[in-house]
């Protein structure tokens, strides 16, 4: 669950969870909190390219596919983004790469969208810290993918996570809410987890400015499919 997207979702975060999946699993795997945080997508993933970005009904725009593994839809006034090739100040401020950490979370967001995950802004904000995402699907290396095993994770990473369960195409999952600081400062953000196996789980994580998620966000992360 792609950060996992909001960005460096702590980096140290992905750092902890990539050292675990390597211990684990040599084909790697994580958190797919990038953006939130950079994850890797299953190698049992289709290799289909990702859906092109469709309007629907209503103004809003479905993002991902089957390469991503979800399906999304974003309200009118957010956009899908390449944050590699995106070089707006607010873009590579949402998205981390303008800290210390920069390089690194750019390489794995390379890797990343490489494997299908996808990232979108709320395009209203013309500066700072922007409400973003990213979503797709990941590994739970060392630490599994279970339901619970996601749950203590996410509460391992944020401690003020209020999780609440939910149902994702008829599957257990999750949602939290947390409250955090990062490199960036103060964020509040939001994700969903769905399970798909023992040691594979699909996601979106939404993050914004510490008491700044968009109402809209309820909305995007409600719209969540598997494809």
């Amino acid at each position: 669950m792609s950060r996992l997207t909001a960005f460096a979702a702590g980096v140290i975060g992905t750092l902890v969870t990539l050292t675990l999946a390597a211990c684990g699993d040599d084909s790697g795997g994580g958190d797919g909190r990038a953006s939130a945080t950079p994850s890797a997508a299953s190698s049992t993933a289709s290799a289909a390219a990702p859906s092109p970005s469709a309007a629907r009904p209503g103004g809003g725009t479905r993002i991902g596919g089957p390469k991503t593994g979800v399906t999304l839809t974003l309200p009118s006034g957010w956009r899908q983004v390449d944050p590699t090739k995106d070089s707006s100040p607010v873009v590579r401020t949402s998205f981390g790469f303008d800290d210390e950490m920069g390089e690194l979370v750019r390489q794995l967001t390379t890797q990343q969208i490489e494997q299908g995950v996808v990232f979108a802004i709320d395009g209203s904000a013309a500066s700072g810290f922007a409400p973003h995402l990213s979503a797709g699907c990941d590994r739970g290396g060392a630490v599994g993918a279970s339901l619970e095993q996601l749950k203590a994770k996410q509460k391992a990473l944020e401690p003020t996570s209020r999780i609440t369960d939910v149902t994702v195409g008829g599957k257990p999952a999750f949602r939290a809410a947390y409250d955090s600081t990062k490199k960036s400062g103060p964020v509040s953000g939001l994700t969903v987890r769905v399970p798909l196996s023992a040691d594979r789980f699909c996601y979106v994580d939404i993050e914004s400015r510490q008491g700044a998620m968009p109402p809209e966000a309820d909305r995007i992360a409600a719209s969540l499919t598997l494809a």
